[in-house]
């Protein structure tokens, strides 16, 4: 009888051992280091890194979890951006679109954002999407297609390629790279947006500012 017991009880442990294995092996995700820049692979659409900065240089390099729909992301958008102004070089920006589910076309502005960053207008767009945020916020259909396609020229300054543009909003390559930054987003367990990492950190955004002042004084 107990001899049966564990032979049962090994059975179990195989399977279960099984089971892992082969999720382990289908899960894209599971040996990537959600603090560390991801080279281009068929897992991120052959998409890079949204970067600002030079993370080879720089100090600190500060990877941003952020919601284009998320208003606390436009506020915290505009203060990253002078802090790497103010410490010109010191500091590096790695952005990856979170989709919290709350705002409708936070989607399809992270698609948008992400087309242009493919011709290199991403920090540009960016930053059009939360300025412009009450802008395309509510819009549908041919009017938001619109207000994205007159972003692109504005971030490009009429020299980006916009049908390129249009195509690459609704390209695999793109959602799958979206998909990607959501994964990394759930690997951190983010709580919410904007969610702030430095060194294998959330540091909060009460601490963000003077964690930023402290690393760059160092």
């Amino acid at each position: 009888m107990k001899k049966g017991m564990i032979i049962g009880t090994l059975i179990v442990v195989a399977v279960v051992g099984i089971i892992c294995l082969a999720n382990f092996r289908t899960d894209p995700y599971a040996n990537m280091n959600p603090d560390s820049i991801i080279e281009p692979s068929e897992t991120t659409g052959f998409i890079g890194e949204k970067t600002v900065g030079n993370p080879d240089d720089a100090k600190i390099v500060i990877y941003e979890y952020a919601d284009f729909g998320c208003s606390h992301c436009a506020d915290w958008n505009r203060k990253i951006n002078n802090f790497i102004e103010k410490y010109d070089g010191k500091i590096a920006l790695i952005f990856r679109s979170y989709d919290i589910g709350q705002f409708k076309n936070s989607l399809k502005a992270a698609s948008a954002a992400t087309a242009a960053q493919i011709q290199g207008y991403f920090k540009e767009y960016k930053d059009l999407l939360y300025s412009n945020q009450s802008e395309w916020f509510y819009e549908d259909g041919a009017d938001l297609t619109e207000i994205l396609s007159n972003y692109f020229e504005e971030a490009s300054k009429g020299t980006g390629d916009l049908d390129k543009f249009k195509e690459d909003i609704k390209s695999d390559s793109v959602r799958t790279r979206l998909k990607f930054e959501q994964n990394m987003g759930k690997k951190v367990d983010l709580a919410g947006t904007p969610t702030f990492r430095i060194d294998g950190e959330t540091i909060s955004l009460s601490e963000l500012i003077d964690t930023i002042e402290k690393k760059t004084s160092e």
